[in-house]
């Protein structure tokens, strides 16, 4: 058996390529939208890809599964498990063979995907046994998707939060229990290859390591643990992170496995374009450092890192149905490609126009100064306190707020800023923080394009306040008020 293992690092995402080596056929599982990636990779181990499958509908980037089986003339297999509105479209299955569990896809001689059912993360969700025969008649790994991480397990939250599916969420996790408990069964040797690994926010907790086996996670992950179903269920369900908008975009295009739009190559424009652009009202995305937008920026835009978190947080922060464009230092042929490239892989398609660099100092030279971002050290926070109704705003995780919050401190998610932005007081000063500095960098630059002046991020974020031995406060954040503030 040929076995080869593809990591997205910018979508914390792992696909997988079995190939038969007497017959050379090959099946790929997890593909996403860059399907050139993976037939040059067949092409160079000389396999010729005749399945594609995929474990579920995927809602943190643009499955490629459909399209890559187009391309190769391979046959496209997709669950037919699960019930409820949120499984495949009839559409989608009419053009696929169908798989359920017990089902197996044979690949040339020497290898069988035998499928699971494994609902919880999604109700459709399958995971495949994979069987080497010429090794003998037990399976010798299994292909998780989003059912079992290293480390953690596939939250049930996801349909209810990014697609709306209202009351589902807790059904899932006792599903997933259940699929939990039967998956244990199997033997310890099973290797283990998820779909996700640390940083993916299809679960909290994920680990590093790109694969681990069954008897590992029976002693080391939390999910395996003798815990009552009652038990497990809030454990799963606690400080989940929030999913970035894009989510809900995502289940419903993959729902449907038809064609993806695919965005053209964007005109860079001149300079004095800019002005025009962001008088329009479309969001402008700069994709320089931190340190740099901080330095001198155009008001008005959003600084999105070109980093492995880009794709995330510009899921987060940019809409999906509205033209947008990137003003980058990063402005070769092939590096404009290479962004377009990505944010296909999440749907941002509607990228108008790439501004050079040069572009920022021709602002300047227009109209004057840029605008920065104030950077404000801990011991000044701490001792200018909440004097003069500063808001102190935790741009963190859930899961990072309950062990530890600067006393005082507001808890809105950089996920969630969009929507929740009407809470903050915009006659008020406001300091951002993270753990670092990445993501509150990140999320000043954004209320600074919504009109809010009096912003500043904290230098070396919780870590560096804990650090200096100041006062940090533990446990949930209160409910929040759903107050607008002026």
């Amino acid at each position: 058996m040929l076995f080869r293992r593809f990591y997205d690092e910018n979508l914390a995402q792992a696909s997988y390529m079995l190939a038969c080596e007497k017959t050379r056929e090959a099946v790929i599982v997890d593909p996403n939208a860059d399907v050139a990636y993976y037939t040059r990779a067949a092409g160079a181990d000389r396999v010729k890809i005749t399945h594609v499958t995929e474990t579920h509908i995927h809602a943190d980037f643009v499955s490629g599964a459909s399209a890559l089986a187009r391309a190769t003339g391979a046959t496209l297999h997709l669950s037919g498990a699960g019930t409820g509105d949120w499984v495949y479209a009839r559409e989608a299955l009419a053009a696929a063979s169908v798989v359920e569990s017990g089902s197996a896809l044979n690949v040339g001689r020497t290898i069988r995907l035998e499928a699971i059912h494994t609902p919880g993360h999604t109700p459709e969700h399958l995971s495949f046994l994979v069987y080497d025969l010429d090794r003998g008649p037990d399976p010798v790994g299994a292909l998780t998707g989003d059912f079992v991480f290293v480390g953690d397990v596939g939250r049930p939250d996801l349909l209810e939060k990014a697609a709306g599916a209202k009351g589902s969420t807790e059904a899932l996790a006792r599903e997933l229990y259940r699929s939990i408990r039967k998956f244990a069964e199997l033997p310890d040797y099973l290797q283990i290859w998820p779909g996700h690994g640390a940083g993916s926010a299809c679960g909290k907790s994920l680990g590093s390591m790109p694969q681990s086996t069954l008897g590992y996670e029976r002693l080391f992950n939390w999910a395996f643990a003798q815990a009552s179903e009652g038990e497990f269920v809030a454990r799963v369900l606690e400080d989940q992170p929030v999913p970035p908008r894009y989510f809900a975009e995502m289940k419903r295009i993959n729902r449907t496995a038809g064609r993806q739009t695919v965005s053209a190559t964007p005109t860079v424009l001149d300079a004095g374009e800019l002005d025009a652009v962001i008088e329009s009202g479309a969001t402008v995305v700069d994709t320089r450092t931190a340190q740099s937008f901080a330095a001198g920026h155009v008001p008005a835009t959003i600084n999105i890192p070109l980093n492995k978190s880009f794709l995330n947080w510009s899921g987060a922060l940019v809409p999906s149905n509205r033209d947008f464009y990137i003003l980058t230092d990063r402005d070769t042929d092939e590096a404009i490609k290479e962004i377009v490239t990505e944010l296909c892989k999440i749907g941002l398609t509607r990228l108008r126009g790439i501004f050079r660099a040069d572009a920022i100092q021709a602002w300047k030279k227009r109209h004057g100064n840029l605008e920065g971002v104030p950077q404000m050290r801990p011991a000044e926070l701490s001792s200018l306190g909440t004097k003069n109704g500063v808001q102190v705003v935790d741009v963190r995780n859930p899961d990072e707020w309950a062990h530890g919050h600067l006393p005082g401190a507001i808890h809105i998610p950089l996920a969630a800023l969009p929507e929740r932005v009407g809470e903050l007081d915009r006659s008020a000063p406001i300091v951002l923080h993270c753990k670092g500095g990445g993501r509150s960098s990140i999320a000043a630059s954004f209320l600074q394009s919504q009109g809010m002046s009096n912003v500043s991020n904290l230098v070396g974020g919780y870590e560096a306040w804990v650090a200096k031995g100041l006062e940090v406060t533990r446990g949930k954040a209160p409910p929040r008020s759903h107050r607008r503030k002026k």
